[in-house]
């Protein structure tokens, strides 16, 4: 795998993560600012999120019930991505089988299942065959330290594997589902016992305690702001990211953790009320921080606010997400990016080197091998460089090699051309899409600009100019055909440039 493929995968993971963790905040937005709305609704509004940050094809949310003496998964709500709606099951059991009894024995001892059909052999391959799966990931649900059931995530078209930081996120998912459906039936009972007063109050405790079950589920820091730029209400992650024992804690010193001034130059205290009160004012907003934790060492935070009603009136919530990683992982992209330059760039002349042209060659004749399109391969070499590096010295040999690479460079600057140091006085230039015609052209203009150019050494009272040789083959690029094609076409014409009396070019279709 190239650094380049490499790099590319560790950018692509990370935008992963963000953009899910960034579902599961409008998530929990959804969940904490539902009021009237069903539950259908809301876990339609849920799992839509959900989806669309995972790309499943299927979600079902399966809850752990007892049938004929035996612990077995209830499937209870369905989402499909085909139309987008949420499908209430009733009675509907996994099949009894041995693959599922192990999941379950899995999920029981806290662990997922996040298996790819590639991976799988046996009973366990053939029963993802007969539902046409490829990919399914089950996340295990824990109220009160107990197995409550599990949502599952079905892939029917690709094959998908999670880090273990998107496992985390995906097992945030599954509680805030859980969750949902937890408040429904407790808000169903409720209504039910409205006319016994005396328990509606111990119903809107027990809600307030599973909401922060939830809340302390949560992998983000999350603080609930009065209009009055006041904490009233943190969650446990709140805690353990600023290294504080208790609630209170938290709300009496958390405006010490903020530097005197943002990296923007603006007091952290005005910069703080001027998001709050924009939250208050539009219902949500996201802006990046600056902390500064008890050790001194700074802390780069994402905070979003969003307005949501409390108790009768609205407060702001605030989700503040642990940047270190990511920065921490674009720096190393940066790294990366750095040394790449030094493995596909020649040092003396600062043009592609061999490996790159090796690695692009291939490339190139894939991607034009779909279409059938023209393809043609330059091979250069300095005419008796040998004799003018005896004669005029390693030095002037190097600067006659730059001058001669900076011409190729300057003729090839269209788009998807490159040239590249094929070797010690070798150069290859690459021309997709491009026909015998406009490569005589290109070639004679080089020919032309290297004689032109101010590069004769003058030594005992003579002078001597440096010329090249160049092959030049042209052909439309078949399945069948490889790099080594083209380029051993290309040396065979260079051979009889040098045979025919060099300073020339020969011509020749693949």
């Amino acid at each position: 795998m190239s650094i380049q493929s490499s790099q590319q995968q560790q950018q692509g993971a990370s935008e992963l993560r963000a953009f899910m963790v960034s579902a599961l905040n409008k998530a929990i937005e959804v969940f904490c600012s539902h009021s009237e709305k069903t539950l259908p609704e809301v876990m339609t509004n849920i799992l839509r999120t959900i989806a669309e940050a995972m790309d499943a094809d299927h979600i079902y949310i399966e809850r752990l019930l007892g049938a004929n003496g035996k612990d077995r998964l209830e499937r209870i709500y369905r989402w499909e991505k085909s139309d987008s709606k949420l499908k209430i099951e009733e009675g509907k059991f996994l099949i009894e089988d041995t693959i599922v009894a192990e999941w379950i024995s899995t999920l029981r001892q806290g662990g997922c299942v996040n298996r790819r059909l590639s991976d799988m052999s046996g009973d366990e391959r053939t029963m993802m065959e007969s539902f046409g799966l490829k990919t399914i990931v089950i996340v295990p649900i824990f109220i009160h330290g107990e197995f409550w059931g599990s949502v599952v995530f079905q892939y029917a078209e690709d094959e998908r594997f999670f880090d273990e930081d998107c496992m985390d996120t995906i097992k945030s998912y599954a509680r805030l589902c859980a969750n949902t459906v937890i408040r429904e039936e407790m808000e169903i009972e409720i209504a039910k016992q409205n006319e016994i007063n005396k328990k509606i109050a111990k119903e809107a405790a027990e809600a307030e305690k599973r909401t922060r079950v939830m809340l302390d589920a949560v992998p983000l820091c999350c603080q609930l702001w009065t209009g009055d730029y006041k904490i009233i209400d943190c969650n446990k992650t709140a805690l353990e990211l600023f290294g504080l024992k208790s609630k209170q804690e938290f709300i009496e010193t958390f405006t010490k953790f903020s530097p005197e001034y943002q990296p923007n130059g603006q007091l952290s205290r005005e910069e703080g009320r001027k998001y709050v009160t924009k939250a208050f004012e539009k219902g949500r907003c996201v802006f990046d921080w600056t902390h500064i934790l008890t050790d001194g060492a700074l802390l780069p935070v994402e905070t979003t606010l969003v307005r949501v009603r409390y108790k009768g009136d609205y407060v702001v919530v605030g989700f503040t997400r642990d940047l270190r990683q990511i920065k921490k992982m674009e720096n190393n992209i940066l790294r990366l990016e750095s040394e790449s330059e030094k493995i596909y760039y020649d040092p003396l002349t600062s043009i592609y080197n061999r490996r790159f042209f090796d690695e692009n060659l291939s490339r190139v004749i894939n991607t034009l091998s779909r279409s059938r399109s023209v393809l043609s391969l330059m091979m250069i070499d300095i005419d008796f460089f040998k004799n003018y590096n005896d004669t005029y010295g390693h030095s002037a040999g190097d600067e006659c090699i730059k001058t001669i690479a900076g011409i190729l460079s300057k003729n090839t600057a269209r788009a998807g051309d490159f040239v590249a140091r094929y070797g010690g006085d070798e150069f290859a230039v690459v021309l997709p899409n491009t026909e015998e015609e406009g490569a005589r052209m290109m070639a004679e203009k080089i020919l032309e600009d290297i004689r032109g150019c101010a590069m004769n050494s003058e030594k005992n009272g003579t002078a001597n100019n440096a010329t090249v040789s160049i092959g030049v083959t042209t052909g439309n690029v078949k399945s069948k055909h490889r790099a080594d094609d083209y380029i051993l076409r290309a040396d065979e014409l260079l051979y009889k440039s040098k045979q025919g009396g060099r300073d020339r070019c020969t011509f020749g279709r693949l």
